[in-house]
């Protein structure tokens, strides 16, 4: 099922509750320190903390606490009047807990700075005008060079009226907590999965949580069409700030060392709670993650921005060392509306891993996708990373798919575009297995509408699809729901191109298919192996019963390697059509082996039917080649084998099943039980049987003078003995001395010493011949 559509299923299947968290700090409450110049003022009423005074300077408003917690229930209110920033510190021992609410006038942005910890309850909120940053960094830089420490409150005196530029941390950074499931009550209160927002920005600003191990336990961030950065970096470390027009973004340049983060469930009351970030709008907003391993667990945790009007989606990136996406949690940019959806960029310097599914309480798969609903483009999606590995039914995709109409739960299928799928992983990309209801790990770029596929492009240097996973580019009706209005004429199935030293499909499948038009291409690049094993296929074919389409193009271009199937093992490489005609099948290799080229009139006689609905290569055991119409004799395709050990005329020959030791069709012995003598034919040198002695050698092979046999002619033009010998050496010595060698007589037969070794003798020996064997010269005669 399409990742939109699940989408759909799962909203309003809200899970709530909540859990007690404990806290380093014993009393949760606002104290100001008298480290300004004007310093800040709080006071309570009731369950308002008025946190007032401060030093201004220009634009910024700076304020500094001993203590800055916030309990559940109640609100600490920033006043201020016409100020750009409220820059906040702590410079005491404790972390800050805020359960409650953190409130600010007009516009302005907040900036919370502890580099003794930051936790955010279940409850804690957000009801500010302008964008947050809460970071446990040690202090704030300005452009003017000036900083707002925490540790250094001696130069406090010349505040500055400069921007911020920069966060510097000292020799630890300290980790920040979420688990806020808060409903604002000053904004939506609602993300886009109708969970409650957590804490939340209002439209296009930044939320931004800066510090050491970044840990979402069941906590939600929001930012409609906003930007959301995430930030988990070591100690020594400067995190820059770069003012935009949705607040700000972050850079890492200087940043030698990351540590973690972690969106994951928490248990309350056996209710699994998942943690959401989500930049979803009119335009989707930019999220941007960065850490050492960034890891994502268990269903319904999402990382997420849409674009749900006209405006165009902005970009989802990741970098990191290692992303683990797991047990049913998502990655993803889409769009519902006519702008496109943002695209979805990986950097993972080690591995990228997916891993699973969640069952319950509705299929999630773990994944990464891109996906349009509506007429706006999806997202393109690249991954770089050294090692690609995906398994028990997780999926990479990039679609264009659909939504539900609300009336009659009919499916209203996209118009726009698929998008682009690319994968750079320089050792490997491993798709293992399936899920528990036999859902494939996968690469897919697919559409269920009239909106043309996209493309996967994979380099690697060992591609491994084995146990039911597949790579699919796909223009195929949903099999799910009804359409709305009867199924459309479907956009084109896109194109799979794959460039790898190394390839093994081990019940594994590449396939561009299509339901109508033309089946995709499939190109494949590879430089040593194409092994396919147990039911594996290569196909590109096109149609079913009553629909028309041609199969594709299939290339597979590996002129220095092999490609192999093992016997009887059902694997097909096909361009078939069901009432078009079959498509083009082109193998350029040094060899190929295990495979037979069969045509339509073969298989009617192999399967003994005419039905074109069973003229399918999967129904033989054998590996097959075929391009051709299932319902007309006459639309063949192209079958094209340029290989130097193939004549395509006589058909490709099966190996056969048991392989042949050569050593024992060549054997010597003795009949000795004590003793058993083996004799092997062994050729080496330079690529076949050594020349014969008479035979010119070439001069580069030359690694001494030569000698010349008795009774041959000399070649003056090549002769040794009109050259002088060493004489980098100054030695005179001609090379007729050579002559003067011991004469070489040819062998005449060979004996077995007492250590077992083969010797050559001038004089052949006298042997017996015993029971039609040949023995050597030293075994015992009977």
């Amino acid at each position: 099922m399409s990742i939109f559509l699940r989408w759909l299923k799962m909203l309003g299947s809200a899970t709530g509750g909540v859990i007690a968290f404990s806290v380093n700090s014993a009393i949760a409450q606002v104290i100001q320190d008298s480290t300004l110049p004007i310093n800040s003022q709080v006071t309570i009423q009731e369950n308002i903390i008025n946190i007032e005074g401060g030093t201004k300077a220009g634009g910024n408003l700076f304020h500094s606490f001993e203590q800055f917690s916030v309990p559940d229930g109640s609100t600490a209110y920033f006043k201020n009047s016409g100020v750009q920033n409220i820059i906040s510190r702590v410079t005491g021992k404790s972390i800050s807990n805020i359960e409650g609410i953190l409130k600010a006038d007009g516009t302005a942005n907040l900036f919370l700075i502890n580099p003794n910890g930051i936790v955010f309850g279940r409850n804690a909120s957000l009801q500010i005008g302008g964008s947050f940053v809460a970071s446990t960094a040690s202090s704030l830089n300005f452009a003017d060079g000036t900083k707002f420490s925490t540790t250094n409150t001696q130069n406090t005196a010349l505040l500055t009226v400069s921007v911020p530029i920069g966060l510097q941390f000292k020799a630890t950074a300290a980790p920040i907590r979420n688990q806020s499931r808060a409903s604002n009550p000053d904004g939506n209160t609602k993300n886009i999965f109708w969970q409650p927002v957590g804490l939340q920005v209002v439209s296009g600003k930044t939320l931004a949580l800066v510090g050491g191990d970044i840990v979402l336990e069941g906590g939600n961030l929001t930012a409609a069409s906003g930007r959301i950065e995430l930030g988990s970096v070591a100690g020594n470390s400067l995190v820059s700030l770069n003012p935009t027009n949705q607040g700000w973004s972050l850079g890492y340049e200087g940043v030698q060392n990351f540590q973690n983060i972690q969106m994951l469930q928490r248990t309350d009351n056996n209710t699994k709670i998942s943690s959401q970030v989500d930049t979803s709008g009119t335009s989707g907003g930019n999220i941007q993650i960065q850490g050492k391993i960034v890891e994502l667990s268990g269903n319904f945790t999402r990382l997420i921005s849409q674009t749900t009007g006209a405006g165009n989606g902005r970009d989802l990136n990741i970098t990191t060392q290692k992303l683990i996406i797991r047990d049913g949690a998502q990655v993803g940019t889409s769009t519902r509306g006519e702008g496109a959806a943002g695209n979805l960029t990986v950097n993972a310097s080690e591995s990228l891993e997916l891993i699973g599914t969640a069952t319950t309480p509705f299929i999630s798969r773990s994944t990464l996708f891109s996906t349009t609903g509506a007429a706006g483009k999806a997202g393109d999606i690249v991954i770089n990373t050294r090692r690609l590995r995906i398994q028990d039914g997780a999926e990479i995709s990039a679609e264009s798919s659909g939504v539900l109409d609300n009336n009659s739960r009919k499916l209203i299928p996209a118009t726009g575009k698929g998008g682009n799928l690319t994968v750079n992983a320089f050792d490997s990309v491993e798709l293992i297995g399936t899920s528990g209801i036999d859902l494939p790990s996968g690469l897919l770029a697919s559409t269920l509408g009239s909106g043309d596929a996209g493309q996967v492009t994979i380099s690697t240097g060992k591609l491994i699809v084995r146990d039911g996973a597949a790579i699919t580019v796909s223009s195929q009706p949903s099999q799910r729901y009804v359409y709305l209005g009867g199924v459309p004429a479907l956009g084109k199935a896109g194109e799979l191109n794959v460039n790898a030293n190394f390839i093994l499909l081990d019940n594994g499948k590449l396939t561009s298919n299509g339901q109508s038009g033309q089946g995709g291409n499939i190109a494949l690049q590879v430089q040593d192996l194409l092994s396919m094993r147990r039911n594996s296929k290569i196909s590109t074919n096109s149609g079913n019963l009553g629909t028309y389409g041609n199969g594709g193009n299939i290339t597979i271009d590996a002129p220095d390697g092999l490609v192999f199937a093992a016997p009887l093992e059902n694997s097909d490489i096909t361009a078939n059509a069901f009432l078009g005609s079959g498509g083009k099948i082109t193998i350029n290799a040094d060899s190929i082996f295990g495979f037979v080229q069969r045509d339509r009139a073969e298989l009617v006689r192999l399967l003994q039917t005419e039905d074109p609905d069973k003229l399918d290569p999967k129904y033989l055991q054998t590996n097959d080649i075929t391009a051709f119409s299932q319902q007309n004799p006459s639309l063949s395709g192209v079958v094209e084998i340029n290989s130097p050990d193939v004549d395509p005329s006589k058909g490709l020959v099966e190996l056969p099943v048991n392989a042949v030791d050569a050593q024992d069709k060549i054997v010597a012995g003795c009949n000795s039980a004590q003793r058993i003598a083996r004799a092997s034919f062994i050729t080496t040198g330079r690529g076949g049987i050594a020349s014969s002695p008479k035979d010119a050698l070439i001069s580069d092979a030359v690694l001494t003078d030569w000698i010349a046999l008795e009774g041959q002619d000399e070649n003056p033009a090549t002769s040794v003995h009109n050259r002088p010998v060493n004489q980098k050496q100054g030695n005179t010595q001609k090379a007729d001395s050579v002559n003067n060698a011991t004469q070489i007589v040819e062998a005449q037969g060979w004996v077995m010493d007492s250590n077992g070794n083969v010797v050559l003798v001038a004089q052949a020996p006298t042997a017996t011949p015993h029971s039609s064997a040949l023995n050597p010269a030293s075994c015992p005669v009977n």
